[in-house]
């Protein structure tokens, strides 16, 4: 071929490429359900999750022995039936027949047995387990104290699991959602290393295909042994991770993924404006607040954080600084929560800002911060984090207080958080399943996940005395005062209720809205 024909057909073939390719794309992606996140994927061990992404994908590879459905609300999972005994102490649960993990190997109550032991064991460090505190022995061995074998579980025959508990524990089920089931089999082989893709082995929706070390694309494949499978639509799944909003909201437009979650102002403004048709933004059950250090000096003073939160203009940072749809919010527990009745709001609630600002003034003066002070603000590296500690430091620069922003990537922010290193540091939390102890238990004095450093006997009481109760109303209403008590003492300033937004293409069906936070991708189907 002559040079310039050459070059006539290969610059028709690129133009006809980029023309064609989210065509071409979505032809070849058919049978794949496409998913992209912001966050990273850091482990696929469902009891050690570190972040929200790792939560999502435990729910598509594992199953408890409760679960959800598509509408986020709690069901029998690997468990087809429980009962209860008359005093609340006893739970027996009755595994399903013919459960199998995806190497094809038997599951039975002793893989239960081994997988709430490893729960609560101490070393394992699961983030939640302090919701299972109601078992027998349970403190105990979080604590070191006892040996996991000491716990009030047993396994009578291969079908059933009997759960005893030290007080009622009406939250049960759901609080067991998260306690996903691990393969003993495996990790007694492998140790640490059994989560990694060429070992790992579920017994959820579907089954690691691949993943490698540092790479962003998590595939999934369908678990032909899962309890129910015949009901799963879609074969495969890929999980995008760890991208930027921008090439996410890009990405989509291409069609080169289905579900794609939007966290930024400006890209929510632009799904708003291009792809209302398929955005789908509906309240989620999380909370966006500015955690405390109480143990910092000088935040140790109860006056110096009631004035911090008096000055934040809520409806200022949830409307116009994020603008993400969110909710100005300022009491310690977010909306969503089933049966709650209304939550405690803060005492300011209803007052201007000018009245707050004077109020937050009298507070430092009564502190005696006769001049200026200087606090630290940790947060992960993002642009909406930045806009929101300027639009912080200029609401507290009239109080007398001067705020230095401390952005860090990633694990290094986690790590920092943990070790205590910021004066204040943003605070998020979700629930998977939507309750209040999801929420309240992390700030107990012995919970892993209080990053507060907060210490209140009273309010560890209350919350022990609210979760002793027969009813969950009984139980609402204890967990009422001690949300009095977070909103006397500030180890955290709640600011905006959270929102999802995300973009779902017409080609996605089943995609149901709740305020849980994971969706899991065996309830959705491709057309």
């Amino acid at each position: 071929m002559k040079r310039r024909k050459f070059l006539i057909h290969t610059a028709s073939g690129v133009a006809m490429a980029s023309l064609v390719a989210p065509g071409l794309l979505r032809a070849q992606g058919q049978s794949a359900l496409r998913r992209i996140v912001a966050s990273e994927i850091t482990s696929l061990d469902p009891q050690r999750p570190t972040g929200q992404v790792t939560a999502e994908l435990a729910a598509e590879l594992f199953a408890g022995l409760t679960v959800t459905d598509a509408a986020g609300r709690v069901v029998p999972g690997c468990a087809s039936s429980w009962t209860t005994s008359v005093d609340g102490l006893t739970w027996t649960f009755r595994l399903r027949e013919g459960l199998a993990w995806s190497d094809g190997r038997a599951l039975d109550s002793r893989d239960f047995l081994f997988t709430l032991r490893r729960y609560l064991a101490p070393e394992t460090g699961a983030a939640q387990a302090t919701r299972l505190d109601s078992i027998v022995g349970a403190r105990d061995v979080r604590f070191g104290r006892q040996t996991p074998s000491a716990l009030g579980i047993s396994a009578p025959d291969a079908r059933t699991l009997v759960i005893n508990l030290e007080n009622p524990d009406v939250e049960l089920p759901l609080n067991l959602v998260t306690a996903y089931c691990v393969p003993e089999h495996i990790i007694k082989a492998q140790g640490r290393e059994w989560a990694k893709p060429d070992l790992i082995v579920t017994n959820g929706p579907y089954r690691v295909e691949s993943w490698a070390a540092g790479a962003k694309d998590v595939k999934l494949v369908r678990n032909p042994r899962y309890f129910a499978a015949k009901d799963v639509a879609v074969e495969r799944v890929d999980w995008l991770t760890g991208y930027d909003d921008a090439t996410r909201l890009r990405m989509f437009r291409l069609g080169e993924v289905d579900v794609a979650s939007i966290e930024d102002m400006g890209t929510v403004a632009a799904a708003r404006r291009d792809l209302a048709s398929v955005l789908r933004s509906s309240p989620e059950c999380a909370l966006g607040a500015i955690g405390i250090n109480v143990t910092r000096k000088p935040l140790d003073r109860p006056q110096l954080r009631q004035a911090l939160s008096l000055a934040i203009d809520r409806d200022i940072l949830a409307g116009k600084v994020r603008g993400l749809g969110e909710q100005a919010w300022d009491a310690v527990l977010p909306p969503g929560i089933a049966q709650y009745p209304a939550v405690v709001r803060a005492e300011f609630a209803g007052w201007p800002m000018a009245r707050r600002l004077d109020a937050a003034r009298n507070l430092m003066a009564q502190a005696g911060f006769a001049s200026r002070i200087k606090l630290g603000v940790g947060f992960p590296t993002s642009a909406t984090g930045r806009k929101v500690y300027l639009a912080v430091a200029a609401m507290w620069k009239p109080i007398g207080v001067d705020l230095e922003l401390l952005p860090l990537d990633g694990r290094a922010y986690s790590a920092a958080l943990q070790r205590g290193d910021y004066d204040l540091f943003s605070y998020s939390s979700f629930a998977v399943v939507p309750s209040a102890s999801n929420f309240l238990g992390r700030l107990v004095s012995d919970s892993t996940e209080n990053v507060t450093r907060y210490r209140n006997a009273d309010y560890d009481n209350r919350i022990r005395m609210a979760e002793r109760q027969s009813t969950v109303e009984a139980r609402h209403r204890g967990y009422g005062e001690a949300e009095k008590l977070l909103l006397r003492d500030v180890p955290l300033i709640p600011v905006w209720a959270g929102v999802t937004n995300r973009l779902v293409a017409k080609r996605v069906k089943g995609w149901v809205d709740h305020p849980g936070h994971a969706h899991p991708s065996r309830f959705l189907s491709l057309v």
